[in-house]
């Protein structure tokens, strides 16, 4: 005997994907759904309060919607990729790309850093191996390992981090992340000394900055933040693809700032109906990208990477303060 649909959950389903009456009949008639019991259904709802909020919600939706689609169309005519700039001034940066929500690439930012020369992983296992540490470990358990990264926090001593990259580990089992920044601020300390000021942050040195390392294979799978950052690469390379907060729609949001797309669903390309523009951009050594406030991103490590990442600009970058966690569902 065959399951009857549930009709008021696929209405709701209709009418969160945007649909009309014509759809929410269409749709109940598919699924087995009487053409007189359709109309009555549909008839009902249109005189219920929370049918008619709800479709009021969704139009104010579609305007937004629209509204954004207006920057992807503008974006999609001038091809857009992710500029390149040397020794950027700070008044440069702010006006033309933290301030206008844009994505840029920097080079000349930390050449004076002893770090870019100093830190290999010899160095830090004389300077710091019995150091203990925090890493996000058994990633490969579990598809959700970026979402509930506080079920793969452990601690292990900094040496056998060191010793399983210098033998060549791969893969994304294990990395040492910004979630990891508690214990390892403290545990790591001497190394901020390793670090220099940055034209575009406040006058901190490398202290209020994040650690990531890791080997070959690390992944960190398409979200957006909750401030704006400057991802600075010390050792490797990382490769990031980049989609702008005007995409919301396409990305598929179903969890706070996660969204379901792979790395692998979303090559670097334009935008169509049903996919967002990615942008794809790689750093090495030296090298620094701003990630924009509300930007979507992936990151894959091509090298074993070292990175720290940073959010002291001396600009405003409060954003997450207002930012409802119980809206995105």
């Amino acid at each position: 005997m065959a399951t009857r649909p549930d009709k008021r959950k696929l209405m709701a389903q209709v009418l969160l994907d945007g649909g009309t009456v014509h759809d929410l009949h269409a749709r109940l008639v598919a699924e087995g759904v009487s053409d007189a019991t359709a109309r009555y259904e549909i008839d009902r709802a249109e005189k219920d309060p929370m049918f008619i909020a709800a479709r009021r919600l969704a139009n104010r939706v579609a305007k937004r919607d629209w509204t954004l689609d207006i920057y992807r169309k503008l974006d999609a005519a001038r091809c857009p990729v992710v500029p390149v700039i040397d020794a950027i001034a700070p008044d440069q940066f702010f006006e033309e790309f933290y301030t206008a929500n844009r994505p840029v690439k920097l080079t000349g930012l930390v050449d004076h850093w002893s770090a870019i020369k100093r830190w290999t992983l010899a160095y830090f296992a004389q300077a710091l191996g019995d150091a203990q540490i925090e890493l996000q470990g058994q990633r490969n358990a579990a598809a959700d390992f970026e979402i509930a990264k506080d079920r793969h926090r452990r601690q292990v001593p900094f040496r056998d981090v060191l010793d399983l990259l210098a033998n060549g580990a791969e893969g994304n089992d294990f990395y040492i992340t910004a979630y990891n920044d508690t214990l390892n601020k403290q545990s790591l300390a001497p190394l901020w000394d390793d670090l220099g000021g940055v034209s575009l942050l406040t006058p901190s040195g490398g202290r209020d900055g994040f650690l990531w390392l890791g080997p070959k294979g690390t992944v960190t799978p398409f979200h957006h933040d909750l401030t704006n950052n400057l991802l600075v690469q010390v050792l490797g390379r990382k490769r990031v693809k980049l989609v702008p907060a005007y995409e919301v729609a396409r990305m598929r949001n179903s969890l706070h700032c996660f969204s379901d797309w792979t790395g692998d669903d979303l090559p670097a390309g334009p935008s169509d109906e049903r996919r967002p523009l990615v942008m794809e951009c790689e750093i090495g050594p030296g090298e620094a990208l701003f990630l924009p406030i509300g930007w979507w991103h992936h990151v894959v490590g091509l090298d074993m990477t070292c990175s720290m990442s940073f959010t002291n600009f001396s600009a405003p970058n409060d954003y997450y303060s207002d930012y409802l966690k119980d809206s995105v569902f």
